[in-house]
């Protein structure tokens, strides 16, 4: 279930008008989507454009939606157009149709497309994609919000990993599995290489869960164009937020990650789910990175104000914003083509009770990590104060489980301040 089904609130029942565009110098591909999408009609209002030029025409007389690109054109590249797409409508959810398979151009892409498609696509994929992409925007009723999000083509990284990356990079013995393991580490840098290694055009026809595997996948060179040659890779910069913030987030991040990952174990979990707990819980603050990037100010007022009252930094963020970290974080996840229950994890970690969950599953080990790291920790920069929904837990049956979640946090606690 995806939270799109949750997400309007009451006075925004409006209908949803759909608009996609269609951009590919070929007039035989457009012919063949029109085919392809001719049931669609009735749902989906389509464009089809064979340039770049007349593209950005039509996008400045209608509004659009989405628009899916081809990458190589004459003229205008699909990279330049979606370029120009981003810097004046970023709302618009962009998507690559491409069959080219030259790197540098792929790679080009990382920095303006939200998701990539490989032609030949089959109808199902292309209309399964698409039917995502027009669904998520309700998951943000903010316009504002969606346009941060939406124009987030990488996040910044802790400063002291980007540097150590950088400068691992420099060594020519250094291994993927090295760099995965420095990636690991990070944030920012973990969604973006899932988002890369999991999109169709790397040829991967199964989920890549962990950062670390999926920087194997990608190869060193590969890491080291998203790091030099494209800057999809970048420091944080403080911009005036209280100092420790981001080293705070990411310690939070990976501590809630590994924690959900070990309850999942204990619970005699799936694989899968253990996997998808683990990068759960390392990516479920990741909207608290978008808004200290997009919106400094506002979101050092709602940092100063979690450190001077008893009120949940989420409960503050909708009062300041409109939306809580939870929600732009699955919002741009679910844009970056991230599976559903990594972002319903990240979408219901405040809120478990709102899931479809019935039974303990990523969604739930998220929400417990998440309250059980901060009551370790205790106040820090940037963290907020979580309540445990023990309600939750008895609807499912788990109370019973707490005292040895609340064991494992507390045995994961300790060994971080030993090391």
């Amino acid at each position: 279930m995806l939270f799109v089904d949750k997400a309007v609130q009451p006075g925004n029942t409006r209908p949803i008008t759909k608009r996609i565009l269609f951009v590919d110098d070929e007039q035989n591909i457009l012919d063949g989507l029109k085919r392809t999408l001719h049931s669609m009609r009735s749902e989906w209002q389509m464009a089809f454009s064979t340039n770049g030029k007349d593209a950005l025409q039509k996008l400045e007389e209608h509004e659009f939606d989405v628009i899916v690109s081809d990458i190589r054109m004459p003229g205008m590249s699909g990279p330049e157009l979606l370029t120009e797409v981003l810097k004046r409508y970023p709302n618009i959810v962009r998507i690559v149709l491409s069959g080219t398979v030259e790197h540098d151009l792929v790679l080009g892409s990382a920095t303006t497309a939200h998701q990539y498609l490989v032609k030949p696509c089959d109808a199902a994929t292309l209309r399964a994609t698409l039917d995502r992409a027009l669904c998520i925007r309700e998951i943000l009723v903010s316009p504002r919000l969606r346009a941060l999000a939406s124009r987030r083509t990488s996040l910044p990284s802790l400063p002291s990993v980007y540097t150590r990356l950088v400068e691992s990079l420099q060594n020519p013995e250094i291994s993927s599995r090295e760099l995965g393991q420095i990636i690991a580490q990070d944030v920012g840098m973990t969604a973006k290489v899932l988002q890369i290694a999991n999109s169709a055009f790397f040829g991967l026809y199964r989920y890549v869960a962990s950062p670390a595997e999926a920087v194997v996948y990608l190869g060193v060179d590969t890491i080291k164009a998203l790091t030099l040659s494209t800057s999809v890779f970048s420091a944080f910069q403080q911009s005036g937020l209280a100092h420790g913030f981001i080293e705070e987030l990411q310690r939070h991040s990976i501590a809630t990650g590994v924690v959900a990952s070990i309850i999942a174990k204990a619970e005699n979990a799936p694989k899968k789910v253990c996997d998808t707990c683990l990068v759960s819980g390392l990516l479920h603050d990741v909207g608290k990175l978008v808004l200290a990037t997009e919106c400094p100010a506002e979101y050092g007022l709602v940092l100063a104000a979690v450190r001077d009252g008893a009120v949940a930094c989420h409960e503050l963020e909708r009062q300041a914003l409109g939306a809580t970290h939870a929600e732009v974080g699955a919002y741009l996840l679910w844009l970056w083509g991230l599976p559903d229950p990594v972002c319903n994890a990240v979408a219901f970690h405040h809120r478990p009770a709102e899931s479809s969950e019935a039974a303990f599953a990523a969604g739930t080990a998220i929400h417990v990590a998440d309250a059980l790291e901060h009551e370790m920790s205790g106040p820090a920069e940037g963290g907020c104060r979580i309540d445990l929904d023990t309600n939750h837990l008895t609807k499912l049956g788990l109370t019973d489980r707490l005292p040895g979640w609340r064991q494992i946090s507390s045995q994961y606690s300790l060994k971080g301040q030993q090391t």
